[in-house]
């Protein structure tokens, strides 16, 4: 025979299952409040970004282009430009001979399915002849960013007469980049003005955009890669070059040859 409860027992038993279903609707409840005011907050984000935009084209209409590196944040700083000012406006690509190949292919892509007005700039030699010559870049000399990344896209700047630069740079990328604001003037390029319409997004914020408007992004990021870069980069820690070796051996194995030899390979 089953054993019975007495009254006693099934009152508390269902005065527990009352309790256990408050909690969940009470956090189901409190979890919608929570993705609302989410929202919320990103669509002012969002028009606080616009306003930007819409202020710098303003301003420089016809002589503003915007910065294209194949990460998330110049991907959300691209999507929020073409649909506030336009896709006529020109889109700079540094390709710094040493990008990922996923990246170089997103980019072209990228191009291809928004009809973008890409232009890309390279520097006048590869890096690995660069470094052949002067050897790696450290932390302490890092020569290897201003001729291969940023000399190739101010060279076209002026050479177009662009004085404004849209870029998806945020204060949440380093310590050194806290105090960014909208709107800055690079001490050693006085004649261009940079426009950072999401400088005070953080990372939450921007993947939460790309989901939300289904944007295509660079697959490395489903490879683990949290930065979107020059793959040999010396300043790299070794998990980035231990996934490397498992994400891209051939790349791996020719820097393992090379000569002068990586600082990777000399710990």
């Amino acid at each position: 025979m089953p054993c019975e409860l007495s009254k006693t027992e099934l009152e508390q038993r269902r005065s527990r299952i009352q309790s256990i279903i408050l909690k969940i609707k009470l956090r189901s409840f409190e979890e919608q409040i929570k993705k609302v005011n989410e929202r919320v907050f990103l669509d002012f984000k969002v028009a606080q970004a616009q306003e930007i935009l819409r202020s710098a084209y303003e301003i420089f209409k016809g002589k503003i282009a915007v910065a294209l590196s194949g990460g998330k944040d110049s991907l959300v700083a691209l999507h929020l430009t073409l649909h506030t000012i336009g896709s006529e406006i020109p889109v700079i690509f540094s390709n710094t001979t040493v990008e990922f190949p996923e990246t170089v292919l997103y980019v072209r892509s990228l191009s291809e399915f928004w009809n973008l007005n890409l232009k890309i700039v390279k520097p006048p030699k590869s890096f690995f002849e660069a470094v052949h010559e002067q050897g790696w870049a450290s932390h302490e000399n890092r020569w290897c960013c201003r001729p291969f990344k940023e000399d190739p896209a101010l060279k076209f700047m002026k050479e177009n007469g662009i004085t404004a630069e849209i870029t998806g740079t945020t204060r949440t990328e380093s310590i050194y980049r806290r105090s960014l604001t909208p709107i800055k003037m690079p001490h050693k390029e006085p004649y261009l003005i940079r426009i950072n319409p999401i400088y005070d997004w953080n990372q939450w914020e921007v993947w939460k955009y790309i989901n939300w408007k289904n944007l295509p992004y660079n697959p490395l990021y489903d490879m683990g890669y949290r930065r979107i870069g020059c793959w040999c980069c010396p300043l790299n820690g070794p998990s980035h070059y231990l996934k490397l070796k498992r994400t891209h051996p051939k790349l791996f194995q020719f820097l393992e040859g090379f000569s002068p030899k990586h600082p990777y390979f000399k710990s």
